[in-house]
């Protein structure tokens, strides 16, 4: 027999089309962030660049900033076809109108990404913690820069 309490409490929870769409968005974030070809994709263009960054000077050289709008393109690509592939009706532009209305709702390393693609010192950040790492195991994988 069907308790029809239970079945009037299932129904009035739905959850809104926008809160889902955000939710499996951020989800599929998550998992490309987590997946072994965005961590190749990544480091390749990391160990292609992090010896043209020095963590010694304060100062931005002119030949930082093609490096960084190329990082922006490249990864800002990669997600956006992942996006298309694993969230069904995806779009960029209806997800960045959600993240300015949910942006307490992003942390970590799905915000963290997200940043490194529209703030340069972030992208900084990030490039220079990768060479140091690299650097702390006694190995150098970073390619010089001819």
């Amino acid at each position: 027999m069907i308790d029809t309490k239970e079945e009037t409490f299932a129904l009035s929870v739905e959850v809104d089309k926008d809160t889902l769409f955000f939710d499996n968005t951020v989800g599929a974030l998550q998992d490309i962030l987590l997946d072994s070809k965005f961590e190749k994709l990544q480091n390749a263009y990391l160990d292609k660049h992090c010896q043209v960054f020095d963590a010694e000077s304060k100062e931005n050289k002119l030949e930082y900033m093609p490096i960084f709008k190329n990082w922006v393109s490249l990864i800002e690509k990669f997600i956006t076809e992942e996006l298309t592939t694993r969230v069904k009706g995806y779009s960029s532009e209806k997800f960045s109108e959600m993240m300015k209305k949910k942006s307490d709702e992003i942390t970590g390393d799905v915000f963290d990404m997200l940043m490194s693609l529209s703030d340069f010192e972030e992208f900084r950040s990030l490039i220079l913690s990768y060479k140091a790492e690299k650097a702390g195991k006694g190995i150098k994988l970073c390619t010089p820069t001819k």
